[in-house]
């Protein structure tokens, strides 16, 4: 069975860097949000994304990672959604995943499957 993910919204409860992140999301090692621009601002609060990606297998891991855009250093990867793509319905929410240390942002994801 093959499954349409649909992403609705970000949610950004503690940003990275005190004026805002400047944040874009990766699958597969490609952006895909925003599709107009290298990166969207983001403070405290919500954007929503109408972002869908096809073709998923049911029983799937998919794995969004979310990108702070940074003009002279590298970007700094924040941290990764994972959603298991098992069942329609939603909306679903999931919470950022961070690695140990790297900075103490908060975010999560809202999305669902059809």
């Amino acid at each position: 069975m093959i499954y349409k993910l649909r992403l609705l919204k970000l949610n950004c409860y503690r940003q990275n860097e005190a004026d805002g992140d400047e944040i874009f999301i990766k699958y597969q090692n490609k952006r895909v949000w925003p599709l107009n621009s290298k990166y969207q601002k983001l403070n405290e609060g919500s954007a929503k994304l109408n972002l869908d990606i096809s073709g998923i297998e049911k029983e799937s891991m998919v794995t969004l990672e979310l990108w702070d855009y940074d003009l002279f250093t590298p970007n700094d990867m924040l941290g990764t959604f994972s959603m298991l793509v098992n069942e329609r319905g939603g909306p679903f929410t999931t919470d950022l995943k961070r690695d140990m240390g790297t900075d103490d942002s908060k975010y999560s994801i809202e999305w669902e499957v059809s």
